[in-house]
């Protein structure tokens, strides 16, 4: 059983947990639009119709497709973004799971078990940190965002 005094901090953890799963989902979702986007003009680039373009134009206009199309495929490539995506979705898909476990202790920090699941949260949460260090791009404005969107609920409140 957990000192009552600590459900504020679960709380506090289940709140930021909640702003990382929205914030690792949405970069999630724009390394994915962004290799849609490129996969897109890359074919289009290489394809008989941009082809049939360029034999309309300038004799020039086929160097300039096969140009942007090695240097997309180059950077998609390069930056990995295939692997970006999958790794960011799984960031997400933990932290979503951490969120809805911090929940549940939230609402049964008096379990004889609590202070258990917590020791063990909070080691999985630093796990989940330690990875996304070294899988995920930092944008505080971002986080910013989420953590606006998950907060405002909270703000302005008259205290009781």
């Amino acid at each position: 059983m957990l000192p009552e005094s600590q459900t504020g901090m679960i709380w506090k953890k289940m709140k930021e947990a909640e702003v990382r799963a929205l914030y690792f989902g949405d970069l999630a979702t724009r390394y994915t639009k962004r290799k849609q986007i490129i996969t897109g003009a890359s074919f289009f680039f290489s394809s008989g119709a941009a082809a049939a373009l360029a034999a309309e134009g300038p004799h020039w206009i086929p160097l300039i497709l096969a140009t942007l199309t090695a240097l997309i495929t180059s950077y998609s490539i390069g930056f990995g973004l295939d692997k970006k995506a999958i790794a960011l979705s799984k960031l997400h898909a933990q932290w979503n799971h951490l969120s809805s476990d911090y929940e549940h202790l939230w609402h049964h920090w008096y379990a004889e078990d609590s202070e258990k699941i917590l020791e063990d949260l909070l080691l999985r949460a630093g796990q989940v940190s330690e990875t996304a260090m070294l899988e995920a791009p930092y944008r505080q404005n971002l986080i910013d965002k989420w953590a606006d969107h998950v907060y405002a609920p909270y703000m302005n409140q008259p205290s009781a």
